[in-house]
Order: structure tokens, then sequence, then C-alpha cells
């Protein structure tokens, strides 16, 4: 995402500009052409985010792409320190290895990051926030922020509030992972390779390393020195520090299925103290961010396509696990759309509370 462009930044209008009296901010969105990207760019329009100024930039293979915003048509340019300059946030759409390039210099420019890859996760001197669960660790201001990983998010929004009452002590989660957590590129390709089936045509696989369609394998994430795939390691090691918890157990199995997007994980928890099913469901049924499914009226157990579009986290087939310790132990089902709470939205709530706080 090289490459300098000065008219980078477009400006919203005028009347967005005094937002009816309260202070506005010039926004950079790095990776606006991407799923995470695009998500974001709509969000600051429908929770109606304080924007002065909304810059998108993209790599030099999408440079050139239009955004509709607020009834404005936006340009996606490359990027370099000129055009970022003036920035009040930015949220970083991109992988790894360009957030790692970016973040200093966006420290020395005084912008306040928010970044969605894996770069800083484990970086003790970055806080990685869910804002419903440790949003406490925004008090301090901190230049760079790291938004955890998806299947992690979904995961503990359901988790986190158990936890608080009871004690989480083992953490058993099999994930069901939409193609779209590897971004619009395996979105295309599911939705290819369903058109290339019903043609009579062969079906492949490109981005991901076999056919998705009509298909499930572990996640295709690197493997790990244990034979825990990268996912699996990410969902353990998040999850102990978003809840500061080092001795949590976790065991995770990370799937990737051929739906287009929300992932759905089986969680299996067991507490310290004793929690039973109707107490999980008040408890549940009170945690923001949190939609419980009531199966007792007749609803159907959530599933990938009612949480798809949805900034919360549905939890259904909340039960008592009959495998784990009597009287201590849950089974539930949580589906959440990793494009929204699982990433953009997650990135975008952190930097409200940073404005309100």
């Amino acid at each position: 995402m090289s490459g300098g462009n000065a008219d980078a930044s477009t400006s919203v209008s005028a009347a967005t500009k005094s937002h009816a009296g309260k202070k506005v901010f010039c926004v950079s969105v790095i990776g606006a052409t991407g799923a995470v990207g695009r998500e974001v760019i709509q969000l600051l329009e429908k929770r109606n985010f304080p924007v002065s100024q909304l810059r998108l930039f993209c790599s030099e293979r999408s440079a050139g792409k239009t955004f509709q915003f607020r009834g404005q048509t936006l340009v996606a340019h490359t990027v370099d320190r000129e055009a970022l300059v003036g920035s009040d946030y930015a949220i970083l759409c991109a992988d790894a290895t360009t957030a790692r390039s970016m973040a200093p210099m966006l420290a020395e420019l005084n912008i306040v990051a928010v970044d969605n890859s894996s770069a800083f996760r484990e970086d003790p001197a970055v806080p990685l926030v869910v804002p419903e669960i440790n949003g406490e660790l925004l008090n301090s201001k901190p230049i760079l922020v790291a938004n955890p990983n998806c299947t992690t998010i979904v995961s503990l929004m359901v988790a986190a509030p158990l936890h608080r009452v009871a004690q989480l002590e083992r953490m058993t989660a099999c994930s069901y992972q939409a193609v779209s957590g590897a971004g619009l590129a395996g979105m295309h390709e599911l939705e290819s390779q369903a058109r290339a089936w019903a043609s009579g045509d062969k079906v492949a696989g490109q981005l991901f390393p076999r056919p998705i369609l009509f298909n499930v394998f572990p996640h295709n994430s690197p493997r790990q020195s244990d034979g825990s795939n990268e996912e699996e390691h990410k969902l353990a090691r998040e999850s102990r520090r978003i809840l500061a918890y080092d001795r949590l157990r976790v065991s995770a199995t990370c799937v990737r299925v051929p739906t287009l997007r929300a992932h759905a994980v089986a969680l299996h928890l067991e507490f310290t103290n004793a929690i039973s099913s109707a107490q999980a469901v008040d408890i549940l049924s009170r945690a923001p961010g949190v939609r419980v499914v009531d199966e007792s009226n007749g609803d159907q157990p959530a599933d990938p396509q009612m949480a798809s579009g949805l900034n919360e986290v549905l939890v259904s087939r909340i039960r008592v696990d009959h495998g784990g310790t009597p009287g201590k132990s849950l089974a539930l089902w949580v589906v959440g759309d990793q494009l929204l709470k699982g990433a953009a939205l997650n990135a975008v709530q952190i930097i409200e509370q940073l404005i309100a706080g």
C-alpha cells in the first residue's frame, strides 16, 4: 500500500463537519476495498459516527475504486505519510505485514490506530480489546489497539459474561468458520465453485487448498509446532489475554465450512462455581451485544444466515453439558457475523469508546 497521493483525503459535506455542534474527527481506513474495510465504511455511516473527513486507502491494484458515503463518492488511493497527516484515527483492515510496517508511522503522526490483523495481538504493550468485555483498557488512551481474532470475539461475547459470575476454568470450542473469514476472495471462491458445479464444470480450489463447496476441512492457517493450526492457537492465547486469566484451559478445533459469512462455534464451558442453564439464559439475556434465541418459544436455533448482517452475537442451545463436572458445565451454540462484531464493528466500537472516554 505504498505510493504517494496527496488528494487521497476526501472531505464530507460542510453540514457533516458541524455535526450538531459536536466534535468531529478525520478517519482513515487502510485496506478500505477489502471485506472488512467495506463494512467499516458502511458502519461509520449507519452509526452516524462523527466524521469530518473520511480517507480511504488501498493497495495499488485496487486504487481508484469508489465508495458512497453520506451521499458523496469517495475514491480509494494508495497511502503514504503525507496522505495520512491530519488523521485523528486509523482503522487498519490490511494484513499483518502491512500493519507492522505502518504502525510506527501512525504513532509518529499521533494517529490512534485500531488494527484488525494479528500483528500486535500478543504484544503485551498493545491492548487487545473487546469493548463489552475489557473496555476499561481504553481508559489509558492507547495510541494503538489490537482487534482480536474474529472467532475469539464471537466466542468470548458469550463466555465472558458467564465467566464473571461462575469463573470459567475450561473452554472447549469447535468452530465452523465461513469463507468470508478469508476476505472477499474467500467468498468469491465459494460462489465461483457453486457456479462451476451448477454448470457441470470441474470444482477446484485456489485460495483454499481444496474445494470448499460441499466440503469441510480443518482451518487452512499455518500448522503450529504442537500440531494445532494458527487459528486454534489464536483462540487459546487471545481468550486468556482478554479475560486476564492465564490459567484458563482452552481446547480448540477450528474448521472451514461452505457458508458465506458468520462464524458458528460450539462451546463447552466448565466453571469453578455452580451454574445452571437457567442462570446462563438470564445472564446472557442481559449481556450487551448478545441475543438469546429462545427455542422454548418455538424459535429455531441460531444459524449463520440468521446472524449475517447482525451486530449482535446469537446464542442458542444453552444446556447442561453432561460430559463435564455436574452442576458446573454448560454447552452452547454461538453464531456471529465475523465481518461485523468479529472485525469491523468491534474496531468502530473501540474508537467510539475512546472518543466517549
